[in-house]
Formats: structure tokens, sequence, C-alpha cells
């Protein structure tokens, strides 16, 4: 029964907890409601259209990881967690040492259950340098901290 609990925290707090991808020039993309699947159909509109924006970027420039990290938000936002897990893997395949893919795929991990896994996105985003993820890792994946311990 303990379990089951701290699984369903780990998946509501996954759900109100996300960042935004960055490019190199700090551009930040304006999609507050993270994976908040009951956004009215305009927002839902706005977010396809910003996948769509995110595509183009993709094809001019595949190498670029902080589209498919922002491509990938986008996903999320509508409750596409398949599409935006591959899209995080993608831009971890260009870049491995980005925090921000690694905690925003643990987050979508978490949503469509792959709690183990999330949890490990989430250390290694705080292995990282994002400091976010170390409280949130303790908060939340606290099954996993013998196998993955977090120094003070």
């Amino acid at each position: 029964m303990k379990t089951k609990t701290g699984l369903i925290i780990i998946l509501l707090i996954f759900s109100l907890s996300s960042i935004k991808g960055q490019d190199n020039k700090k551009e930040n993309i304006q999609s507050d409601n993270y994976f908040n699947t009951s956004i009215t159909q305009e927002q839902k509109q706005a977010v396809y259209k910003q996948i769509a924006d995110y595509s183009a970027k993709i094809r001019q420039a595949p190498k670029k990881a902080s589209n498919y990290v922002n491509r990938g938000v986008c996903y999320a936002n509508v409750g596409m967690y398949p599409d935006a897990i591959n899209d995080y893997n993608r831009a971890l395949e260009i870049d491995s040492l980005l925090p921000e893919a690694y905690y925003n795929r643990g987050i979508a991990r978490g949503r469509f259950r792959y709690t183990k896994n999330a949890c490990i996105d989430i250390y290694k985003a705080y292995e990282l340098g994002l400091t976010k993820a170390k409280d949130l890792f303790k908060d939340k994946c606290g099954m996993y901290q013998t196998t993955l311990i977090i120094k003070n």
C-alpha cells in the first residue's frame, strides 16, 4: 500500500513540476501549464502550432538538441508523453549533458508510469547541476535513494 501511495505522489509531483528546455540563446517557450491535459482547446491549438514550429526548426537544424527538448515539452503539454520521451531521447543522443532533458524526460516517464527510470533521470539531472532536481528526487524517490545516493 505504501508503494502505491508513493507512486501516486511521485506521479502527482511529476505532473506539477517541469522546466523549459532552452537553446543556446536562452530562448524560452511560453508554456506555463506543463503536463496539464485539461487545457482549453484554444491552448491546445497554440501548443500544436509550437510543435509545428519546433518541427520546422528541427528540419532546419537536426543536430540542435534544445529544439528537441522544447518540442518534447510541447508534446507533454498536450499529454503526448511517448512523443515527448522520444524527443528527450533524441536530445540526449545529441548532447548527453543536458540536465533539463533528463529532468523533463524523468517527469514524462513518471506520467507514463516508468517510475524507477523517472527517478534515475531526475537524479542524473541533479548530477549535471540542476539543483531543482535534488529536492524532487529526495522528496519523491526515497525508495531509490539506497541505489542512487545524493550527497548533502
